[in-house]
């Protein structure tokens, strides 16, 4: 989803709590300033977020849909599942050099070898 990085950072503030639109007080515009959010972006985002039913408006509040918190954990995990990628292509990459080292954090990325496992045996090869 094609979503600009204020627009994601709201939707993210929305799953972990619902806003109050910094225009209507004070109040509202120190919370959305405390937690990274642009006041001038906010009208424009919500109403596109609105728009799209990745949130929703409830009163004064504006909160994520179930939609929204699906997008925002999906794309969260996706993000997550590239860096394990790359610690991954960086432990084949240096496999020559440490190959009980780079052997253990493969096997830890794919889920064959737990954390206390390849703790108390930093030299098992498999």
């Amino acid at each position: 989803m094609d979503l600009t990085a204020a627009q994601w950072q709201l939707l993210g503030e929305l799953v972990s709590a619902p806003l109050t639109d910094p225009s209507r007080g004070a109040d509202s515009s120190a919370t959305a300033a405390v937690r990274g959010l642009d006041p001038q972006l906010f009208p424009a985002d919500s109403a596109l977020l609105t728009w799209m039913k990745l949130a929703e408006r409830s009163d004064d509040l504006l909160r994520a849909t179930d939609l929204g918190a699906a997008l925002h954990y999906r794309r969260l995990q996706e993000s997550l599942e590239l860096r394990l990628s790359e610690v991954a292509r960086y432990a084949a990459t240096n496999e020559p050099s440490s190959p009980h080292f780079a052997r253990n954090v493969r096997l830890l990325a794919e889920g064959f070898l737990s954390f206390a496992d390849a703790m108390r045996e930093p030299r098992r090869t498999a």
